[in-house]
């Protein structure tokens, strides 16, 4: 068909003229104030077009002209009434600039080339199960009553920037559950009034949301579980969400990062990251967080954070977090690891300090490694009865659990010190003169400390007095001594 309808204005009339050689219609005036969308809905007949003259050329096409490829690009009109498109099959590019739609744009079920809208004013964009062979694009668009695309197929690229959008009546800004995008994701400095939904969605390439604010208070506010992204989801630099973020059960090829963001800033909002999979984590936040981050179950490759990263004990839960490498922007001491542990566990669990002491072995600082397991003892010690926190605190005190194995050397040469000056002044006298040894105050001392082997020296001699009752201390501490460094050596052979 190549000859308009004859029920056309004479502005649709230049529709589908533009429409048969690819051309933008363009019906702005020039002037910006005459020209925003946001104050387009006194615009005349100059610039008015039915949406259901849209669908018209869209559904039932004029032939091209010769010469030409048939695309429909309008820039500055105003489309009244609902654009249905449903269950069409479009082989069309589709680019609307600064316009004004009155009603909804309906494409559930349709198969499209590619949208793209840019500076428009829209009531809302419906998609249930559309595809888009190229690029969705919404870019510096206000949407009324928000974006629903849930199982829609994306080929390329989806690009939501610099939008202001709305929630529907489900309170839901961007609805787009079990969504398929091919290649990047865009979403940045956007404005989402509403819950964002990506749950279930895979990504083949990057998605972020840089400088963009998600706004939900005291609700759910973003619901990513679930999602595969082949490479790194960004919520970072100036990205704010208020409202709870759910991340569980995600996969993440290049990582999460969260770098100069704000998220959890408010009591009772929750970041959860339930089982999440990601080659790192990166969480550096813009300002410490005041809700609860649940990390639990999350495999990790190499976690870097922040000293003030991690929330306040009892709102951070990090049971069962495996991460290979642990990083840091700012110097974080073993004693703030140690503590960061104990915030994340309201109970004894022997995980997490088995984990962080790994990182540090992996990265060559076993002296941290070992802080870290020795602290791991102490508060494992604090959940036993009186006989097992005291036969605990014997081996603290002594030998440090296995972990400080220099402390029994320190105890053996001050008991031996001690042990050969007092028998140095009061010897004790020989079980059988004449057959005693020579008397030698050291080895006397370490005969009674060291028990099983014998040198033949405590046999012989027989103290009294102040001397047997230091002798039987001595043989006592020996065997303390020498359980709790087994107890340590086992412990430490088994990196327990």
């Amino acid at each position: 068909m190549s000859t308009p309808p004859g029920h056309l204005s004479a502005t649709e009339i230049r529709v589908w003229q533009a429409y048969r050689r690819g051309e933008r219609l363009d019906l702005s005036t020039g002037v910006p104030a005459d020209d925003d969308p946001r104050l387009g809905a006194g615009w005349g007949p100059d610039r008015t077009i039915r949406a259901q003259v849209l669908a018209q050329v869209l559904l039932q096409p004029p032939e091209a002209e010769p010469g030409h490829s048939t695309a429909l690009r309008i820039t500055g009109a105003r489309v009244v009434g609902p654009l249905e498109l449903g269950s069409a099959r479009l082989d069309v590019y589709l680019s609307m600039i600064g316009c004004r739609f009155e009603d909804e744009i309906l494409l559930n079920v349709a198969s499209i080339r590619t949208v793209n809208l840019r500076g428009c004013v829209l009531t809302a964009l419906h998609g249930r199960n559309m595809r888009v062979d190229g690029d969705l694009v919404l870019h510096g668009c206000e949407v009324a009553n928000g974006v629903r695309i849930p199982d829609a197929r994306i080929d390329n690229d989806l690009r939501l920037d610099d939008c202001v959008i709305g929630p529907d009546r489900h309170g839901g800004a961007l609805h787009a559950k079990g969504l398929q995008v091919g290649a990047d994701s865009s979403l940045d400095n956007t404005v989402f009034a509403g819950q964002v939904t990506l749950y279930g969605g895979r990504f083949g390439g990057r998605v972020t949301l840089y400088g963009s604010t998600v706004e939900r208070p005291g609700q759910l506010a973003m619901d990513l579980g679930r999602i595969t992204v082949e490479h790194s989801l960004h919520l970072s630099v100036g990205f704010t969400a208020t409202g709870s973020i759910r991340l569980n059960d995600a996969r993440l090829g290049g990582g999460l990062v969260l770098s100069r963001a704000v998220v959890c800033a408010n009591p009772g909002e929750q970041l959860t990251m339930w089982r999440v999979v990601a080659e790192g984590l990166h969480m550096a936040l813009a300002r410490p967080p005041r809700g609860r981050i649940v990390l639990a179950g999350a495999t990790i490759g190499t976690l870097t954070d922040a000293p003030d990263t991690w929330p306040a004990p009892g709102d951070l839960v990090l049971a069962g977090t495996r991460y290979t490498t642990l990083r840091s922007e700012g110097p974080i001491t073993v004693d703030r690891r140690i503590d960061w542990v104990e915030r994340g566990t309201a109970e004894y669990t022997p995980q997490p300090y088995d984990q962080l002491a790994g990182a540090y072995r992996a990265a060559g600082e076993d002296d941290q490694a070992r802080t870290v397991l020795l602290a791991k003892q102490r508060r494992r010690r604090a959940g036993l009865g009186p006989a097992g926190r005291l036969w605990g605190h014997v081996q603290d005190l002594a030998i440090g659990y296995g972990y400080r194995p220099a402390r029994a050397f320190g105890w053996l040469v001050a008991l031996i010190a001690v042990g050969t000056a007092v028998f140095a002044v009061d010897p004790p006298a020989p079980l059988k003169p004449g057959e005693a040894p020579h008397w030698n105050p050291f080895w006397y001392t370490l005969d009674l400390l060291l028990p099983v082997v014998t040198l033949g020296q405590d046999s012989a001699w027989k103290p009294t007095g102040a001397g047997q009752w230091l002798a039987y201390t001595l043989i006592l501490l020996g065997w303390v001594l020498a359980g709790a460094a087994a107890a340590g050596a086992g412990r430490v052979l088994n990196r327990a």
